[in-house]
């Protein structure tokens, strides 16, 4: 029989869904108990039932565009006030595409073959971050993955905490950690939090629940670069190569001056198409793109902390290496959530 929970209090939308049987009828058993974690169950053999229930079960949604003849979807929902931990198994070839808007979604691959559409290879173990922005198209067969749905206010709640000075939103880079080293820290932290959230003797203590929450929201801030550490140091990190980690502390020690991939080549000691590979491989960027990070943090650090009576926005642009100020400011607005005139006059106090 399938069952379905029901959490009003989720913010993630773990709504009330038609489940059906396997028999094919629509079924609905509730089970109404004070715990801190809900718990929800759905079994799809066909398609309609498939794509009616990821409609509801993810905001926006996530729409069935292939469903394979004699495929299956079993979907456990593990639901908490700010976050939901989905164990999602699916027999035969599905095709859906992923979107959010209100929310941070990860997915993490646990068996099978699961390939985001444009990475060319079969995802194995590692986590694929899904925000506004990283709208994916997933290949899945006969797979088995976890997805992890952490509400942005507990998110900017986490991040407020332990990083200063903060954006007034919180902005993935990048849809894969910052290194491999930080897909493994946030697959270990995720067992954790799956496990817990599991566990009888775990979801009647709220406290508990909560804490686990935040720590998952902690190493998705940590593990995954974003505009609140695209600016910090290289990483001293033996998972990294070393060639990366000197490419990247040139970067962050030249950012002010007139730098370009050759000049990163050439300290690393390999060739331009080397340089580009290694970041894309170990960072899902651009040695441009992170150049490009960089400066637009410390330009954002200089605004924040700046006076505009001695001081312009065009000045703190050019000083960073951005020559038009106007691609500047569309730049910074959709990084930060503001103009860089707002960024200098709050701190100014005008």
């Amino acid at each position: 029989m399938t069952s379905v929970t029901e959490d009003t209090r989720c913010r993630v939308r773990p709504q009330r869904h038609d489940a059906i049987s396997l028999d094919g009828k629509d079924r609905h058993e509730f089970k109404d108990h004070p715990a801190a974690v809900r718990h929800a169950h759905f079994h799809a053999v066909d398609r309609v039932a498939a794509q009616r229930f990821f409609a509801s079960a993810y905001h926006p949604s996530w729409r069935i565009s292939e469903f394979a003849k004699g495929s299956t979807i079993t979907h456990h929902r593990c639901a908490a006030e700010h976050l939901t931990v989905d164990n999602v198994t699916i027999q035969g070839r599905v095709d859906c595409e992923i979107r959010t808007t209100d929310g941070f979604i990860v997915i993490q691959p646990r068996s099978g073959s699961l390939i985001a559409v444009g990475d060319g290879a079969p995802n194995a173990d590692t986590p694929l971050l899904a925000v506004d922005g990283f709208p994916r198209l997933l290949r899945l067969n006969s797979v088995r993955f976890t997805v992890a749905s952490i509400d942005a206010d507990l998110l900017q709640q986490v991040a407020a905490g332990s990083h200063t000075p903060m954006p007034q939103q919180v902005e993935f880079l990048s849809s894969r950690p910052r290194t491999p080293a930080a897909a493994r820290i946030w697959r270990d932290t995720f067992d954790y939090v799956t496990t817990s959230f599991a566990s009888a003797d775990t979801v009647r203590h709220p406290l508990l629940v909560t804490a686990a929450a935040r720590l998952l929201a902690a190493a998705l801030i940590e593990c995954f670069p974003s505009n609140i550490s695209a600016g910090q140091s290289a990483p001293n990190d033996p998972s990294v190569p070393k060639a990366l980690q000197t490419a990247m502390s040139f970067i962050h020690r030249h950012a002010a001056m007139n730098i370009g991939v050759k000049d990163v080549a050439a300290v690393v000691h390999l060739t331009p198409r080397a340089v580009q590979y290694l970041f894309r491989q170990q960072l899902d960027t651009t040695p441009t793109e992170y150049l490009r990070r960089v400066r637009l943090h410390r330009a954002h650090q200089d605004l924040i902390s700046g006076d505009r009576s001695v001081t312009t926005v065009s000045e703190i642009a050019q000083r960073w290496g951005f020559a038009h100020t106007g691609r500047f400011a569309v730049l910074y607005r959709q990084t930060y959530g503001e103009s860089p005139h707002t960024a200098l006059k709050r701190t100014a106090g005008g």
